[in-house]
């Protein structure tokens, strides 16, 4: 997720939050509940981080293997067995 939407999920949540405080459907209390929201944020940004990571070396790995087929280090094969333990 890029920063803008990132942002607007996080209005959003907010809203959501003091809209349903209001009608007194849950008891949400901005002076009590603000670190849960940081929190949740936190873990959000920090899973979203991770995958990304791993998204970035599988396709690092993925490169490596075309390369080295590029320059005859392996077979077709060898290359297919490699990208399919990926």
């Amino acid at each position: 997720m890029n920063n803008r939407i990132w942002w607007a999920v996080i209005l959003i949540v907010l809203g959501v939050l003091f809209w349903l405080g209001k009608f007194d459907i849950i008891n949400f209390y901005w002076s009590r509940d603000w670190p849960v929201i940081l929190i949740a944020a936190g873990i959000f940004y920090l899973v979203n981080t991770l995958v990304k990571g791993k998204k970035r070396s599988t396709a690092k790995q993925k490169n490596n293997i075309l390369r080295k087929l590029e320059n005859g280090e392996i077979d077709a094969e060898e290359a297919i067995k490699q990208l399919k333990k990926l």
